[in-house]
């Protein structure tokens, strides 16, 4: 299945995939910012206080009560980066129409309030009598984004993770911290968040996704109604027409030797991550094979190479896997361990990096990888939300590749697709992770 990708007007555009399969609907509103000139953190803390009140629903508990009377929808926000971009909007999971009550009013409008709940928390906040956001709402998600900074050192993995990026990405757009700092975020004030937030919202586009069983009319007749959007122009969205900044490999500004970052955490567990660069983006060729290297060496865990070798056989850590990401053509391996074991550990990991570049892979392991791709890709449509993200994330990328397509592009592979990309990986940064002792629980990887 493709998306019927269509642009509605100016600003609005849409991508509509069509099932029978699930009792409710799913529709995304997004906005793209580059990354670049931008501050992430503004965007991250606006949408906080967005969802604390609108105009017509002043507080939470209002808006609760709103989403309760259609029918338990369900609202949250995303937040999240892709590339050098930085994709942020809302999400709501409605209940399908033919599972309303039948006569119910709602029946032929539910998606439509649905999409004027978004509209209104998304450009109806409250406001003071000063017309600012209002400064109680503000303060309160300060204080909670400051909080949730400071947690993230009590997970060493997921911090550990994020400094290797840091670092890794330092000279990139992208390195930035999505939710900034503690020290940029407690100086922002009402009045500034208000101008950035109007600022911000002058020239917003919007992207919809919609997965469910509804008509295409229909939706569209709801998001331009919802929206209050007149002037109606439905065109195709011109296929490999990215709308965020591609990755291009071959410009990659390279460190030369590896970059080795230490750091002192008052944790018990320690964390080794390394950053690798990959010879592929999501819009290259060599995209599937680096995606089946990753799935050999740590994407899945019961039979990948990090997972059999440093866990199991050796038992050097608690946990050893990989992520790929895509939109920047980098590979992240990220293994939980006892300070004691990093050494070996490290030289283990790098083995089997080695072993990959030579051509070291057994034929179970090869099938194994392969039937857990495929399985990745058939379960895509088992979820309205994975569906969504696969396909928005392509589609933001100007890329057309179904989950079918993607299980066939993945069989066809042979070893020497995987090794030639396997001698191409870069250890780009590695990040260590010394606990000296704390409070925090080190449970979370065992």
């Amino acid at each position: 299945m493709i998306p019927l990708e269509l642009r509605l007007s100016p600003t609005l555009s849409l991508r509509l995939c069509q099932t029978q399969k699930f009792k409710t609907e799913m529709l995304s509103l997004s906005a793209v910012l580059p990354i670049e000139g931008q501050k992430p953190y503004m965007t991250s803390l606006l949408l906080s206080v967005l969802l604390r009140g609108t105009e017509s629903y002043p507080d939470i508990s209002a808006i609760n009560r709103r989403l309760d009377y259609l029918y338990g929808t369900d609202l949250s926000v995303r937040n999240f980066y892709r590339g050098d971009a930085q994709v942020f909007g809302l999400c709501a999971n409605v209940l399908g129409k033919e599972y309303l009550p039948a006569g119910a009013p709602e029946r032929e409008t539910l998606l439509r309030e649905v999409v004027e709940m978004m509209r209104e928390v998304f450009f109806s906040p409250a406001l003071d009598e000063n017309g600012l956001l209002c400064a109680n709402y503000v303060e309160s998600e300060k204080q909670l984004h400051c909080d949730a900074i400071r947690a993230k050192k009590n997970h060493p993995q997921s911090y550990a993770m994020d400094a290797c990026r840091r670092v890794m990405f330092d000279s990139e757009p992208c390195g930035i911290p999505l939710y900034g700092t503690e020290e940029e975020i407690m100086a922002v004030t009402p009045e500034a968040l208000t101008a950035y937030w109007k600022e911000l919202y002058q020239n917003l586009s919007l992207h919809a996704f919609y997965v469910g069983a509804t008509d295409k009319e229909s939706v569209i007749d709801a998001l331009t109604k919802g929206l209050g959007i007149e002037n109606i122009q439905i065109e195709t969205i011109e296929k490999n027409h990215p709308a965020i900044p591609l990755t291009n490999v071959a410009s990659i500004k390279r460190h030369g030797e590896e970059r080795r970052v230490c750091e002192d955490l008052p944790v018990h567990q320690s964390a080794l991550v390394m950053g690798l660069r990959t010879p592929a983006a999501v819009q290259d060729e060599d995209f599937f094979a680096v995606t089946l290297y990753n799935e050999l060496l740590g994407s899945s865990s019961p039979v990948s190479k990090l997972f059999i070798n440093v866990r199991e056989k050796l038992g050097l850590c608690y946990s050893c896997f990989s992520t790929f990401n895509a939109y920047k053509a980098a590979l992240t391996i990220c293994c939980s361990l006892e300070d004691d074991r990093r050494e070996e550990a490290e030289a283990e990991i790098r083995r089997q990096l080695a072993s990959l570049a030579a051509g070291d892979i057994s034929d179970a392991e090869w099938q194994a990888a392969q039937k857990s791709m495929a399985n990745a890709y058939r379960q895509l449509s088992d979820s309205p939300s994975a569906m969504e993200v696969y396909y928005l994330g392509r589609a933001l990328a100007g890329v057309s590749v179904s989950p079918e397509e993607a299980t066939a592009r993945i069989a066809a592979l042979t070893r020497e697709d995987v090794v030639r990309v396997a001698k191409q990986m870069q250890i780009d940064t590695v990040f260590v992770l010394h606990p000296t002792g704390g409070e925090e629980r080190d449970d979370e990887e065992n």
